[in-house]
């Protein structure tokens, strides 16, 4: 999924989100299957291709956060889900796993630009930014998908 943006450039997110509108949905027949609506989010995603699978936040969800960058991203996140309904999310560092919402700054990843990230959905949620102001933004998405438990 990539995002539109603010008047400074686009932001980028790609990745698998389709489960997260899928999480309530009840099975269908394979004919009665149609591809996923794009994710209503602000910025609205430039960049969208659903998949398989999907993600469950849980009392079990923990915010993998291993460095300084994605701890102080972390640490808003955690005060906007309790508020959003969704408990205490504890930050652990390192051994994600299913059900956990992942935050990774890799300065590797400079296509994203500055405010843009990755957002991928499966057994964990995965935040991928180049910076941490895109970290932080991607965050913002996720906060919006998972809306009030």
């Amino acid at each position: 999924m990539h995002g539109g943006g603010p008047t400074r450039g686009r932001w980028r997110t790609a990745g698998v989100l389709a489960a997260l509108a899928l999480v309530l949905t009840a099975p269908l027949p394979a004919a009665a299957r149609q591809e996923p609506a794009t994710p209503v989010t602000v910025p609205a995603p430039t960049d969208w291709t659903p998949g398989p699978g999907h993600y469950r936040h849980t009392r079990a969800t923990r915010r993998v956060a291993d460095g300084p960058e994605e701890r102080r991203v972390a640490g808003p996140l955690a005060d906007d889900l309790r508020a959003a309904g969704h408990g205490t999310v504890p930050a652990v560092r390192g051994g994600a796993r299913t059900g956990d919402i992942v935050i990774d700054v890799r300065p590797d990843r400079a296509s994203l630009n500055t405010e843009g990230y990755e957002l991928r959905s499966g057994a964990r949620l995965s935040v991928t930014a180049a910076t941490e102001t895109g970290a932080f933004c991607g965050t913002r998405t996720v906060l919006q998908l998972l809306g009030r438990p």
